[in-house]
């Protein structure tokens, strides 16, 4: 009968593990609460398994219960704490790049002056060719791109096109004023 009891209060253990872990899970209660709690449940249900008159106790147990669950707040509370200097260590860097960022910007403001809030592209196409010129004012710099690009619709607009000379076919422009 004693090996059966043993048993029993294994799988009490057990229940009360999971029952500690399921809450320690939840928001609302805390390591400490669901130890608690989780204890009283093993107790309760232990003492009533208990033959009375006997010389069974269930100390081990409970203590072996206890232990797990002080390991598993431990383990619990070294992982949130890896993760705090882990989340720390990332808003450290993250504002050591946006200073770093901000001093490009100063940099480049002294080299450059100030940037312009005008950005402006054109785009031309040289008729009855492929090459298509393209010229763009962005932050003070321009560029100026020559490319060769077949056009696909030529034959779709005839022999002429629609238009003899700078049409809406062979010109692009784009204005972006940033204020």
């Amino acid at each position: 009968l004693q090996v059966l009891y043993l048993r029993q209060l294994a799988l009490l253990r057990e229940s009360a593990l999971s029952s500690y872990r399921s809450s320690s899970k939840s928001t609302e209660t805390s390591d400490y609460e669901a130890m608690l709690i989780a204890d009283s449940q093993f107790s309760s249900a232990a003492e009533e398994a208990t033959r009375e008159g006997s010389d069974w106790n269930y100390a081990s147990e409970r203590s072996y219960l206890q232990s797990i669950m002080n390991d598993l707040a431990g383990s619990k509370k070294k992982w949130m704490d890896v993760q705090m200097k882990s989340a720390e260590k990332q808003s450290t860097a993250m504002a050591f790049l946006q200073q770093q960022q901000q001093m490009i910007q100063q940099l480049q403001m002294q080299l450059y002056g100030q940037s312009s809030p005008w950005n402006v592209g054109v785009a031309y196409r040289v008729p009855d060719t492929n090459f298509n010129l393209q010229g763009s004012y962005q932050q003070g710099r321009a560029n100026v791109q020559l490319s060769c690009v077949p056009d696909e619709y030529a034959p779709m607009l005839g022999q002429n096109g629609f238009t003899n000379g700078v049409g809406p076919g062979n010109l692009g422009l784009s204005l972006n004023l940033s204020v």
